[in-house]
């Protein structure tokens, strides 16, 4: 049987009316051996091999919500992006405790001057399955922390708004304003 590293010599003689196919095989001595007896079977080979991920956590969106008249009961949605690529937490933050009368939050008379809201937020995780957490905070409580346990993001998530209904004979007239802040802060 021929190997196919081996190179061939052919040539073509007449011989007395005959031709004749001489096929003449050249071997190398190198090339006689199997190619596996020249392997040292008992040599490894290491290779080392690193990489990194560079954490990131980033929080997109915000605006401004128009509840119209209030009388309470009322309800909002926001969306906003979040990209976090580690376990987050997510802070909300409300600055007057509710929506706020503009000059007299104390309100005045048997009218109150604050209406207080429920916040929900809802953000989809990987840990590696797909989860949601959820959380739902008072304003009332000025502050609130939404954990993602040992999760990431898996894209943005929701804030939902639901006004309470005022308290006392009512709210004062006039304007209201409340400033809702959520911050993230990445657990690496």
């Amino acid at each position: 049987m021929q190997n196919s590293s081996r190179p061939l010599r052919a040539s073509v003689r007449r011989l007395s009316g005959a031709i004749a196919l001489i096929v003449t095989a050249i071997a190398s001595p190198a090339l006689t051996k199997p190619v596996a007896d020249n392997l040292d079977v008992g040599k490894t080979l290491n290779v080392a091999v690193t990489g990194r991920i560079v954490p990131r956590c980033e929080i997109q969106g915000g605006g401004d919500i128009d509840f119209g008249e209030l009388t309470g009961g009322e309800r909002a949605t926001a969306l906003f992006g979040l990209d976090c690529n580690v376990p987050f937490d997510l802070g909300v933050t409300s600055a007057r405790g509710g929506l706020a009368h503009a000059t007299k939050p104390q309100g005045e008379g048997p009218f109150s001057g604050v209406l207080p809201y429920d916040v929900t937020l809802t953000v989809p995780t990987l840990r590696p399955e797909p989860r949601t957490v959820r959380a739902i905070f008072s304003s009332v409580d000025h502050t609130g922390v939404l954990s993602s346990g040992d999760g990431i993001a898996a894209g943005g998530g929701k804030i939902e708004f639901r006004t309470r209904q005022p308290a006392g004979a009512g709210l004062l007239a006039g304007q209201y304003s409340e400033t809702l802040t959520v911050t993230v802060t990445p657990r690496v």
